[in-house]
């Protein structure tokens, strides 16, 4: 019962982090791309400071990770480049060669976007190190 209350107490603190930072993010994706900045060009602008600021805010908050921080910032930097392609190729096929607006397939595509991300900051990227259990016999 400890793992699964752990573990949906991480991912309601990724939903809290990821809602106000992804939020943030669409609002500057309409701003960006409003002002006539396309809408690959707008998700490369923004890519980089949101992953700096998720990193932080999941090592430390969401899943409290006490480990070092170049491994996971390596981990994390890979499955952000893994997401970019995903999302490039998602705007790329269904906004420019199905004509769909978008607005609406970036809006669409965030939730499956996280749900990939917490997967892998969970079993990957910040995946928890056991301590090594350690018997003493007596002599």
């Amino acid at each position: 019962m400890e793992l699964s209350f752990k573990w949906s107490k991480e991912l309601a603190r990724y939903c809290v982090v990821g809602a106000i930072t992804n939020i943030l993010g669409y609002l500057m994706f309409v701003i960006f791309t409003s002002l006539g900045l396309s809408p690959v060009s707008t998700i490369s602008i923004l890519y980089p400071i949101q992953l700096i600021l998720v990193f932080f805010l999941n090592k430390k908050w969401s899943f409290k990770h006490q480990g070092q921080l170049s491994i996971p910032a390596i981990r994390f930097f890979f499955s952000y480049i893994a997401c970019y392609f995903f999302n490039v190729a998602t705007l790329e096929f269904f906004n420019r060669f199905l004509g769909y607006s978008h607005l609406v397939v970036q809006a669409i595509g965030l939730p499956i976007f996280a749900l990939f991300l917490f997967i892998a900051q969970k079993y990957w990227v910040f995946k928890s190190q056991k301590s090594p259990i350690v018997y003493i016999r007596p002599s």
